[in-house]
């Protein structure tokens, strides 16, 4: 009897075992299945704006001096690869790209593009049209697109670099601002379809833990082959650039601060293309409130913005010279020549738009050969590959911060 007790005593001691096992086992079933993180937004940190607040950053590029002879044309259209656009901010909504070839809400691909009531872009996160994402924005993209194209509000001193171009609304991260490995895909297709509904300049401020498969870097040879700028982002973590930033296709940018000192969060490197407005700078949140944001996020737009202003004045520039225009016509603030913390120096929208327009001496020269088709882009062929990879992070209160961004 003494040994069915003992026996009968060690029941639970082994049931409990049991259930630890099998709890542990699907604990490491679910990390090892659960989709890696590949990449995020590429923001250091959000927060309200502090009293005195003012856009330093459309100052410093000198972009309302650019104004007296462009302040953009709807004609020219930035797509923002990011995590979606509140397009309801009175700021925006009248900056929004419309395609005229799709009828709202008939749930029809009217087209033929492949995407049902893509009226001002599309949600490659969901794979649905952009209305249905409304709800469930992360900050980052708006933020980045008032810093193109908000309209200019003299009483907060807000607004875009290109107040008057048109902004093409591609949501690729999620609410958290981050894309995972099982998304790369749908960034290849979101690159595709901005370069085939014709757009000129895609701004991706974005980065990658590590280097993207090829169908990424096709889809972004792709766009160059069909004379679109791809303006990228170095990355905040102080140290050697990644990816994007590390291919040749992508336009990369660095971050300065309002003292015109490259930021200490700003990545370096021999691809770094120029520097911009990238610490403490204004815009606006989902919502409409406005906000100041760091990272090379928020310097990228003032280059895509420059880039649009540009091609405003002289659409039928080729991406060969509108790059060596945007690189000549540079301020240089670090060593002489082009360097790897501030590439060939701080953009300046005045100068670029001056040397376009003959009001100062230009090296710049179109060559024939090499002009962009803005009219009748072909269709690109979809790889039919959806590959892995990619990261960014949530936000906490009033401020908002990116992990391993800062």
């Amino acid at each position: 009897m003494n040994c069915k007790a003992k026996t009968m005593g060690k029941q639970p001691a082994k049931v409990l075992a049991i259930i630890l096992a099998v709890g542990l086992t699907l604990i490491s079933f679910q990390i090892s299945f659960h989709t890696p993180i590949a990449g995020r937004a590429g923001a250091s940190s959000i927060s309200a704006p502090s009293s005195g607040s003012t856009r330093w950053g459309l100052e410093t590029v000198k972009a309302k001096d650019a104004w007296e002879i462009t302040q953009g044309s709807d004609e020219v259209v930035v797509a923002v690869i990011d995590s979606g656009i509140d397009r309801s901010i009175p700021a925006l909504k009248d900056r929004m790209w419309t395609n005229d070839d799709e009828v709202p809400g008939d749930g029809k691909d009217n087209d033929g593009n492949g995407y049902v009531d893509d009226v001002s872009g599309w949600d490659f996160r969901n794979g649905d049209t952009l209305n249905k994402s409304e709800g469930s924005l992360y900050y980052h993209g708006t933020f980045v697109s008032g810093l193109v194209s908000s309209s200019y509000d003299k009483e907060t001193g807000s607004g875009g670099v290109a107040p008057n171009v048109s902004i093409m609304d591609l949501r690729f991260l999620d609410s958290a601002g981050r894309f995972y490995t099982s998304d790369w895909g749908k960034l290849a297709d979101g690159i595709d379809y901005a370069v085939e509904n014709g757009a000129d300049i895609i701004n991706m401020s974005i980065y990658a833990n590590a280097k993207p498969p090829e169908l990424v870097h096709e889809a972004l040879r792709r766009a160059q082959s069909e004379g679109v700028l791809i303006v990228g982002i170095s990355g905040n973590n102080g140290e050697r650039l990644g990816y994007f930033g590390k291919w040749n296709e992508v336009f990369t940018v660095g971050s300065v601060n309002k003292s015109g000192k490259v930021s200490n969060f700003s990545n370096y490197g021999p691809e770094l293309e120029l520097v911009a407005p990238g610490a403490e700078v204004l815009s606006y949140r989902p919502g409409g409130n406005l906000a100041t944001g760091s990272g090379t996020s928020f310097a990228a737009p003032h280059v895509a913005g420059t880039a649009a202003l540009i091609l405003s004045k002289q659409p039928q520039l080729s991406l060969s010279d509108l790059k060596r225009t945007l690189r000549e016509s540079a301020k240089d603030i670090g060593k002489s020549g082009k360097d790897d913390s501030t590439g060939y120096g701080l953009i300046d929208a005045d100068r670029s738009l001056g040397e376009i327009a003959g009001t100062e001496d230009s090296n710049v020269k179109k060559t024939e050969g090499d002009k962009k088709d803005k009219v009748d882009r072909p269709k690109v062929d979809r790889p039919d590959e959806k590959s892995d990879i990619g990261v960014i992070q949530t936000v906490d209160g009033k401020v908002f911060r990116t992990g391993q961004d800062i």
